[in-house]
């Protein structure tokens, strides 16, 4: 079966979001690159992203690349992805002004892309994604967890997941049980459990998702320790069986309305990370853990991506 590669080129403040459209549309994993020497001209729209003759670099465009099969349904799929891409702002999100193409992928040529783009990598003190493919060898200290980058988005290299890394890495302790909100690849789930935790319970409304993350979890060989919940965020968790720590690497918005809903799920001086947040919603959803009754612990940044970790306090 031949293929086809969407490529986009968007503005970062965008990045995840576009990963997650694309992951939605039926792509089963997406490669991110920085662009050199190209600069995003937003007050004209006649300026290509890849004209070569603008000199500037931007650091805040990236290109994402996926790919679906050539088949019937890809032309429906395409429009869609562009009509998301189109509709973002009504989010608070800038995609800038995005070019989007596809282009024909034999075969043999999108079942190595993958390993091309893909290799170890260590994130914060202990954890290393680790492809399949690879044959790593850890050192004494270091935490491995394996991931298929064809299966689904989440793959670790993303700012956003490297940030809930660093953070989970301090955080977790070996009796506590965790709830991943949004868990898409569960990626996170894995590495909480790896890191110790007695119980990780993931959740994600897209089957896909759902499908992807249990892959996952069985090539960790985590199945005892690890449940994948196919749901809305935190309705299919049973509020009787409080976590010890909550972490949610989706958008701000969605962190927003969600985090009074967690008080309910999270034990006192229970511990909330959250990601996925621009810097311009970085004090709506402060503002909105404080009223709610959380104690903001850390803030951190990696680009232009935050987290957000806060503890939950009694009222």
């Amino acid at each position: 079966m031949d293929w086809k590669g969407i490529e986009i080129i968007v503005k970062r403040e965008a990045e995840e979001a576009v990963n997650n459209i694309l992951y939605e549309s039926g792509i089963k994993g997406t490669s991110v690159e920085s662009v050199d020497n190209l600069i995003a001209v937003q007050d004209d729209p006649t300026i290509n992203y890849f004209d070569e003759k603008i000199l500037n670099t931007d650091p805040d465009i990236s290109k994402i690349t996926g790919y679906l099969p050539d088949d019937c349904d890809f032309d429906e799929k395409f429009q869609t992805i562009q009509s998301k891409i189109a509709h973002l702002s009504d989010y608070g999100l800038d995609p800038g002004n995005y070019t989007i193409n596809s282009f024909p992928v034999k075969e043999e040529d999108w079942a190595t892309a993958w390993q091309t783009f893909y290799k170890p990598t260590k994130i914060g003190e202990r954890v290393v994604i680790v492809p399949v493919w690879e044959n790593y060898q850890p050192s004494e200290d270091e935490v491995v967890v394996k991931m298929d980058p064809g299966m689904a988005f989440g793959t670790g290299t993303h700012e956003t997941t490297q940030l809930c890394t660093r953070a989970l890495d301090r955080y977790v302790q070996p009796s506590d049980y965790v709830y991943d909100v949004g868990c898409g690849s569960g990626i996170l789930s894995i590495i909480a459990a790896k890191l110790g935790a007695k119980k990780v319970i993931g959740v994600d409304m897209d089957p896909v998702a759902v499908d992807a993350a249990n892959a996952d979890v069985k090539l960790n060989d985590l199945q005892d320790k690890i449940e994948i919940k196919k749901g809305d965020l935190l309705e299919v968790i049973p509020k009787d069986k409080k976590a010890d720590l909550i972490v949610s690497n989706i958008l701000a918005e969605v962190i927003i309305r969600l985090i009074q809903s967690i008080r309910s799920y999270l034990k006192n001086d229970g511990i909330f990370i959250a990601s996925g947040i621009i810097e311009k919603y970085v004090d709506d959803v402060k503002a909105q853990l404080i009223q709610n009754n959380f104690e903001i612990l850390e803030v951190d940044n990696q680009g232009e991506w935050y987290s957000i970790i806060a503890k939950k306090k009694e009222k």
